[in-house]
């Protein structure tokens, strides 16, 4: 069957530090939580060119002396080179190329981790069809507008698109609620509560979604088994 299939970036396809951007910012200027909330929204959601252009907006908007163009150039140098690829990525992408299905990125990011990505997973990259980034988009998951564009951008039902995502409120419920099927990347580590890992997908799967939406959600602990889940859905089969 044809279709497409979405993926996640962050902890999906590549691993990303424990501390967000907008956070390591703010703990590098010595500013609290409520701005280091507002700086996120900001990185996820605007095109900044450069450092200095960030350093310019945080000068503007927090007072700051001139001094800080060094700590945030590191910061954004540091996630250039921070993504590592997560094990059975490249494979898994693949694979859904290779049986006919189109492919598409949508992810909450910013610039310097785009070029991150891009340099620890180049196989990935030309398979992708289409980007929809939210620092690009000017809107964050889970906003349905990035999944849609996505969608658009690939001339694919809901129906017939799957994501991949680790997180529940940002990558699953808003593809269910679309009317796309998803798999959950969520390893047993995760404290999140889990609906059931592939193969068996009955009482616990209702704990977490409503009935109508655990048919057309997975959980899995690696893109191994999501490559084995997709491959078998893509050739006909159920994903769940």
């Amino acid at each position: 069957m044809s279709g497409a299939v979405l993926f996640d970036i962050g902890d999906t396809l590549v691993r990303r530090p424990e501390v967000g951007p907008g956070r390591r910012i703010a703990d590098a200027l010595g500013l609290g939580r409520d701005e280091a909330r507002v700086i996120g929204g900001w990185l996820f959601r605007e095109a900044f060119a450069s450092p200095r252009v960030l350093a310019e907006r945080l000068r503007d908007a927090f007072g700051l002396p001139e001094h800080i163009d060094e700590p945030i150039a590191a910061i954004w140098e540091a996630q250039e080179t921070e993504p590592i690829e997560v094990d059975g990525a490249t494979a898994c992408v693949a694979a859904v190329r290779e049986r006919g299905a189109r492919v598409g990125v949508v992810s909450n990011i910013w610039a310097p981790y785009e070029t991150g990505f891009r340099r620890a997973c180049p196989g990935i990259v030309p398979l992708v069809e289409t980007w929809q980034l939210s620092y690009r988009a000017g809107v964050a998951k889970p906003d349905p507008a990035l999944f849609r564009a996505a969608l658009d951008a690939l001339g694919v039902a809901p129906a017939n698109a799957t994501m991949i995502g680790d997180s529940l409120e940002k990558d699953v419920r808003p593809a269910l609620a679309l009317g796309m099927r998803a798999i959950w990347v969520a390893p047993h580590t995760t404290a999140a509560p889990l609906p059931p890992a592939a193969g068996d997908v009955t009482a616990a799967a209702r704990d977490a979604f409503r009935d109508e939406d655990a048919a057309r959600v997975l959980r899995v602990d690696d893109l191994h088994a999501a490559r084995t889940a997709l491959a078998r859905f893509l050739a006909g089969g159920r994903l769940v």
